[in-house]
């Protein structure tokens, strides 16, 4: 269970037992397997994740057998979830009934429920975009750092701080970290020279989009939906970020590291009395930093939003939906046709834990806004 700020599947349990009978929606990253478990298989991983959460699996598991259904979503950090062994060691794992398993549905990329579309997001975001939604494959440049970065580490706090710029968060590791903060720094560059060099001609996830088409006439009729709706959907999402070399080299601000790097040895040069030199690194440098910040001085903060925001237009036009849910973003949107859960365990400066209901008829559903405070009630 994803949450930085304490347990929380208390919380979630205590949720699910205030709505039997109802449909629950999980919209993605119920599991951060990549952090939790990085070394195990899928199926091994999510039982011992829910050996942990009794409480949470014992709730679900009877608000199935009682009659409630449960609809579970892969996302970016729980991506398998939708595939075959490990969507069986999940129900394996819960425990329900005969009866009540059947009234567990698992998907890979989406659902659809009337005119509502449920969809984690990340297919929409290129750093935690998937070769396809449908298969289970190369992992995103997000995936790759919190296998190499953050688990190693166990800088959990970087995972919810992604759009911020590197310096920030170096500066910032000195006080969360104090003295592991230098091995944090060095995790972060060993991974980002990871991700540069699996990125650009090395990457190859063209096998993945054709598998991906290959299962989508399936995936299609599992959902009642015409086939050409999935390749549809399929062509909004965003490209990933690790098919290019020099954005992944952006990306992860590289260019500002060889910027400094350049200056610093102009200054090097300087004390050493090569003015010549020194003056020509430092002039070098100082142009490739003024380039950089010219390119946008934080080139991620805020787009993710913004992007899952446009994308939801797209997704209704391309496929009828009326209401279209994300997750992913971890912040909370609400507007005409469009609603993103925000998130439960890390509800930031939000009065409680938010989650959404459905409300009104399959052809004019709209979200309602909720917060969850343990000390309240919903």
């Amino acid at each position: 269970m994803r949450d930085a700020l304490g347990p929380v599947s208390g919380e979630v349990a205590a949720l699910v037992r205030e709505n039997p009978g109802a449909r629950l929606v999980f919209a993605g990253d119920l599991f951060d397997l990549p952090a939790s478990h990085p070394r195990l298989t899928g199926a091994r991983a999510v039982r011992e994740v829910l050996g942990v959460h009794v409480e949470l699996c014992r709730a679900l598991a009877l608000h199935v057998d009682q009659g409630g259904e449960l609809w579970l979503l892969g996302g970016n950090h729980d991506a398998e979830i939708g595939v075959g062994e490990l969507r069986e060691g999940f129900l394996d794992a819960l425990g329900p009934s005969p009866e009540g398993r059947a009234r567990v549905r698992v998907s890979p990329w989406f659902f659809r429920d009337g005119g509502v579309h449920y969809e984690h997001g990340h297919h929409y975001d290129p750093d935690n975009a998937p070769g396809h939604p449908l298969v289970f494959g190369k992992a995103s440049l997000g995936v790759h750092f919190v296998e190499q970065f953050i688990a190693p580490t166990g800088a959990h706090h970087y995972l919810q701080a992604n759009d911020e710029t590197p310096l920030k968060l170096f500066v910032s590791s000195f006080t969360r970290y104090g003295k592991r903060a230098p091995y944090v720094i060095y995790r972060y560059f060993h991974t980002a020279i990871g991700a540069m060099l699996k990125s650009g001609p090395l990457y190859r996830a063209g096998d993945e989009a054709s598998l991906g088409r290959d299962r989508g006439a399936r995936f299609a009729e599992e959902l009642g939906l015409p086939p050409a709706m999935i390749d549809d959907l399929f062509a909004l999402g965003a490209t990933p970020t690790l098919t290019s070399f020099s954005r992944t080299f952006t990306r992860v601000y590289f260019d500002r590291v060889l910027a400094s790097l350049t200056m610093v040895s102009g200054l090097g040069a300087a004390g050493l009395g090569a003015h010549e030199p020194a003056a020509v690194l430092f002039g070098l440098g100082a142009a490739m930093m003024g380039a950089s910040w010219a390119s946008g001085h934080n080139r991620y903060g805020g787009t993710v939003p913004e992007r899952l925001a446009a994308s939801a237009k797209d997704v209704a036009a391309a496929s009828g939906a009326q209401l279209v849910i994300f997750g992913h973003t971890h912040r909370e949107a609400l507007s005409e046709g469009y609603a993103n859960t925000g998130s439960f365990a890390f509800p930031g400066k939000a009065p409680g834990r938010p989650y959404l209901t459905i409300e009104g008829s399959a052809e004019a559903p709209r979200a309602v806004r909720h917060y969850w405070a343990p000390d309240s009630g919903l």
